[in-house]
């Protein structure tokens, strides 16, 4: 009886995928049966890929520079997208889809594809050209992906050659958009050169603020001689997440048609996608605003409203902006900086975790206060998904529009948080109102607005 044939070792099982890989490479036709398929060689082709990996980033980099783990990180968020993909890929092809036969073609033909663009960066024509070379580039993985999905599973079906031709595509933006650092051999020079860049540029952007700080300034216009009128203010603190930035510009539209600061309006926006669009919210840069705004108010009848959203603790206010240094801004930091401006009407109001312990530094006979939570609780719906906070929902969208008084809008929403937090079974915010006395029939003496207007144009910009 015949008896069935050996199967090769791991080392000619990897030899085999390999020559399959150089033949996709070629963007010959291969069929499964070609490759091998199974845990031990995607260990093994991962392993070459890295060892080829480490080897074209040494020969790139400067004379004794030394091992630098870091970059291991890069790579292993890289190759965690990639199986992701793959993964999204085989489910596409069928449920009973392997992933591993995806995998070993894949790993087969990078070392090749790899090398091919290692070797390419040295070649002027391509760095002369990027966007051309960009573009070829992405015409030939797109042929060549299909070619890997027939080795990993035959013919060809529509729904997943789609999808990785869509994943291909994107690609370009996705390594940019992280922009992970994959670099194993780093010499001290590089790291304290591009630690150099990062203080040139941030450098210049604390530079640029006052002149950004003015501009938006020039376009505010003054209040109706004869009659208070309100200044917004808005300020997010947290860049990383877009929750704030949001909410802060749903502010600035929410007040300026209830107390009419439209044209009256000043936002300092942290964003580390966007650093362009508003001028930094940072603890200076609110000094400054403040300074700024006061010299075209009418200090003894002009009310400034001040609305400030991002993370917070019982130290005060988290001010972030990917990795430029900016302070934190504590209780008493924000009354340095009102008393500074010489503006005497203030509503403050902020849109944070703790940010009751903003009352007792900030409270005065003229001056209202108005915080998500008390000093001692957090509050809720800070996820970058969200369009508003749970405060900023109940409070400028669900309250403030429709209610007689500022007094008023508060008690509403914190009736309106305090049931969501039981329905979502979450310890109590306690949001907290101050009203000085003489802020209390400034407030009154106001145009209040309409509050039967239709609101519904009020818009979450993006």
């Amino acid at each position: 009886m015949a008896t069935a044939p050996r199967p090769p070792g791991l080392f000619a099982a990897l030899v085999r995928n390999l020559a399959g890989g150089l033949r996709l490479l070629a963007l010959r036709r291969l069929w499964p049966a070609q490759f091998i398929v199974g845990f031990d060689q995607l260990a093994g082709l991962l392993f070459v890929n890295l060892a080829l990996w480490g080897l074209l980033d040494y020969l790139h980099a400067q004379a004794h520079a030394p091992l630098a783990l870091d970059g291991l990180f890069g790579w292993a968020c890289y190759l965690l997208l990639g199986l992701a993909a793959c993964a999204l890929t085989a489910r596409a092809q069928s449920r009973a889809a392997d992933t591993r036969a995806l995998l070993v073609p894949l790993l087969a033909v990078a070392p090749f594809v790899l090398t091919i663009c290692w070797l390419a960066l040295d070649v002027k024509a391509v760095s002369a050209r990027p966007l051309a070379a960009l573009s070829v580039a992405l015409v030939y993985l797109c042929l060549l992906v299909i070619r890997v999905l027939g080795a990993a599973y035959g013919p060809v079906r529509v729904l997943p050659a789609l999808i990785t031709l869509l994943m291909v595509l994107v690609s370009p933006w996705a390594i940019g958009t992280l922009n992970l650092d994959t670099r194993l051999w780093v010499t001290e020079e590089s790291a304290q050169a591009d630690d150099a860049n990062d203080a040139d540029d941030a450098e210049a952007l604390f530079y640029d603020q006052p002149a950004r700080i003015a501009a938006a300034a020039a376009r505010i216009k003054p209040a109706q001689p004869g009659r208070p009128g309100v200044y917004f203010m808005g300020f997010a603190g947290d860049g990383g997440q877009g929750v704030f930035r949001r909410e802060a510009q749903f502010a600035s539209e929410v007040f300026g048609v209830r107390f009419g600061s439209q044209e009256r309006s000043l936002l300092l926006i942290n964003d580390v996608g966007d650093r362009d669009s508003y001028p930094l919210a940072s603890l200076s840069g609110l000094g400054q605003s403040l300074k700024v705004l006061a010299s075209r108010m009418h200090p003894e009848t002009d009310v400034l409203m001040l609305f400030l959203t991002s993370h917070g603790s019982q130290d005060g206010l988290e001010v972030e902006n990917g990795a430029l240094p900016l302070a934190q801004i504590s209780p008493s930091d924000l009354r340095v900086v009102l008393d500074a401006s010489g503006i005497r009407w203030r509503v403050v109001v902020v849109s944070a975790c703790y940010a009751g312990v903003f009352i007792d530094a900030l409270k005065s006979d003229t001056s209202a206060i108005v915080t998500a939570a008390d000093a001692g609780h957090s509050s809720f719906g800070c996820d970058d998904d969200r369009e508003l906070t749970w405060f900023g929902e109940a409070f400028l969208k669900d309250s403030l529009p429709g209610s007689a008084s500022l007094e008023e809008a508060f008690h509403k929403a914190a009736g309106l948080i305090a049931r969501r937090e039981d329905a979502e079974h979450q310890i109590h915010s306690n949001p907290q109102l101050y009203l000085g006395p003489l802020m209390r029939k400034k407030l009154e003496a106001l145009s209040s607005g309409n509050p039967d207007a239709d609101h519904s144009a009020y818009t979450v910009r993006r």
